[in-house]
């Protein structure tokens, strides 16, 4: 049986990315409050898609893929095939199953995986050389999916760090914002989603 495929993991989120790039422009020519709301939908999209490409990468890994620059990476047990992959996560190593694996911080990854894939291994150290854009990231959608007061005021930390001052700003209105910036916060999360994505599976 083949291997697992990294690229095509790469190539599959990329161009669910470039579909949100492409929504994003189309949406610019459009008055302020629905670019907001486009913006918000982009952005809540755009993070799923970023989980779920960590996720299956980390899958692959497990089932005997190689990265894409070609080297092999270090796994301390091998699944016998790509679905087998979670179940191994979720127990092998562990003092007590896990019930869920968790791609939404650095450390949630590499809290996922580290049983199995080397912390040594690219996939864990290019995730923790960017966790910061994806906890920003993680703050913005959770702000949006659950609107709760941990949330909002995880979202305000991230304000205040971009604009150096308490600004009163709906996500939408942030997502668009260009006045730190020559690119919008949703361009840059897109960006960074894509950049993010190919290093994981890419390795050193």
């Amino acid at each position: 049986m083949a291997a697992p495929n990294l690229a095509a993991t790469v190539n599959v989120a990329e161009a669910q990315i470039a579909k949100l790039q492409k929504y994003r422009i189309e949406a610019s020519c459009l008055d302020a409050k629905y670019q907001h709301i486009i913006s918000e939908m982009i952005m809540l999209r755009l993070f799923s898609v970023f989980e779920d490409a960590v996720a299956e990468i980390a899958f692959k890994i497990v089932a005997g893929a190689i990265y894409t620059n070609g080297k092999i990476p270090a796994v301390s047990i091998k699944a016998r095939r790509f679905s087998e992959s979670r179940a191994l996560l979720l127990t092998y190593g562990r003092s007590k199953p896990e019930s869920n694996l968790k791609w939404t911080k650095a450390q949630y990854i590499k809290q996922s995986v580290e049983y199995i894939i080397s912390v040594n291994e690219s996939y864990i150290v290019n995730a923790q050389a960017h966790g910061q854009i994806i906890d920003e990231m993680r703050r913005v959608r959770n702000f949006l999916a659950h609107n709760t007061k941990t949330a909002k005021a995880d979202f305000k930390v991230i304000v205040r760090q971009t604009y150096g001052a308490n600004v009163s700003i709906s996500v939408g209105a942030f997502l668009t914002s260009t006045r730190r910036s020559n690119i919008s916060n949703i361009e840059k999360y897109m960006t960074a989603s894509k950049a993010i994505i190919s290093s994981l599976a890419r390795g050193q």
